[in-house]
């Protein structure tokens, strides 16, 4: 990946009346491996359902949360919630849409959409996770093309009979267009956050989106 223009443009915190709310991307230290923290031990801003998240390398509205029934590969009935999200790529180049994170664990640096969703509250616990893909004309597909703006789905299996919640709450981080180190001067979009020790990579929350769940039964 080459620097660019677009890509090297620094962003720092600032809210913008655009739509519910704007919070636009910022310089932080980027590393590893880690957990979750919060920027200045200050709370992220809570952005409302529809409101752009100024991501950095992502221009991304959360826009509803459902607790539905689809038809599964052979036929049969399956129940999913179903997160949404309108997800546009301001870089240069075509990235993965990626998978979720472990709750509360980032393993390793993601360079991918989802890896920005650090956690969703409450924990949706499933068998195999989330699936997660983009939809462009109603095609689906694993990745996010520069400038197009795409659907992305976070799909998560429950059991028939499970209770789902009423609303959920997604811890979202943003990226910011940076040399790798100091000896590799290469920029990559990095996750922002804080590096705690030599293996520990503490990403930022940068905002908080809840989306009340609706009900849809076929």
């Amino acid at each position: 990946m080459m620097s660019s223009p677009r890509g090297s443009r620094r962003r720092r915190p600032v809210l913008v009346p655009v739509a519910s709310a704007v919070v636009v991307a910022g310089i932080g230290v980027t590393a590893a491996f880690g957990g979750l923290a919060q920027a200045a031990d200050e709370p992220p801003p809570k952005v409302a359902r529809g409101a752009v998240v100024d991501q950095g390398e992502f221009r991304t509205q959360f826009v509803r949360a459902v607790d539905t029934v689809e038809k599964g590969t052979f036929g049969e009935q399956k129940r999913y919630l179903l997160i949404t999200a309108r997800v546009t790529n301001l870089g240069d180049e075509t990235v993965g849409v990626g998978l979720l994170p472990e709750p509360g664990k980032i393993r390793s640096m993601p360079f991918s959409f989802a890896g920005s969703v650090l956690r969703v509250r409450p924990e949706i616990k499933t068998e195999y996770g989330p699936d997660v893909y983009a939809s462009d004309f109603g095609i689906k597909s694993r990745f996010l093309q520069p400038d197009v703006t795409a659907t992305v789905f976070m799909k998560y299996e429950l059991e028939p009979t499970a209770t789902a919640p009423t609303s959920v709450t997604v811890d979202v981080g943003r990226f910011v267009f940076e040399p790798l180190g100091l000896r590799d001067q290469t920029h990559y979009w990095q996750l922002v956050g804080d590096t705690e020790d030599d293996e520990t990579f503490v990403p930022e929350v940068a905002a908080e989106v809840t989306l009340p769940v609706k009900q849809e039964r076929g």
